[in-house]
């Protein structure tokens, strides 16, 4: 998130070393997941309720714990951008809920977006990783819609999305 410093690979690969002549029995085995696909997914999501109470805005969207449970289940931190708002200064202090009625269906606490309106499409960002497989049914929820997209744009293919 803003502020944190990045993975220093040179680093990381100085310690891995260290360890490997340390142990040279050892095999090293490491499952990067998040590192690599992390930034390769978004969620996209429509405002449907703006609500303020006890001295906090809310900003209700069509995507919940559902749709991206990290937030809920590790308090993980996903940039959430505005899309409909582009060019305009962020200025009002938010939280983004999803439809589902649980204390935890929230996907990110204290984000300053530039002022919401209904209809707003949100995107919430570094979904690539854990979001779609961790996603589930539940409450009734439908699935979200999966789509694919090459990295030139001329290729859009779409998975599994809403079942019936």
């Amino acid at each position: 998130k803003p502020g944190d410093q990045p993975l220093d690979l040179d680093g990381f690969d100085d310690s891995l070393r260290d360890v490997k002549q340390a142990c040279p029995h050892l095999e090293l085995w490491i499952e990067p997941g998040r590192f690599l696909v992390a930034e390769a997914g978004v969620v996209l999501t429509s405002v449907t309720q703006l609500k303020e109470k006890t001295g906090k805005a809310f900003v209700g969207v069509d995507a919940g714990m559902h749709t991206l449970i990290r937030p809920s289940l590790y308090g993980a931190w996903h940039e959430i951008q505005n899309l409909s708002a582009d060019g305009t200064e962020p200025q009002k202090l938010v939280n983004i809920v999803g439809p589902i009625c649980e204390s935890g269906d929230t996907l990110g606490y204290d984000r300053t977006l530039p002022e919401p309106s209904s209809g707003d499409r949100l995107l919430i960002g570094t979904a690539g990783a854990y979001g779609r497989v961790m996603s589930s049914q539940y409450n009734r929820r439908h699935l979200a819609d999966e789509w694919f997209v090459s990295l030139d744009g001329q290729s859009v293919t779409k998975s599994k999305g809403r079942e019936s």
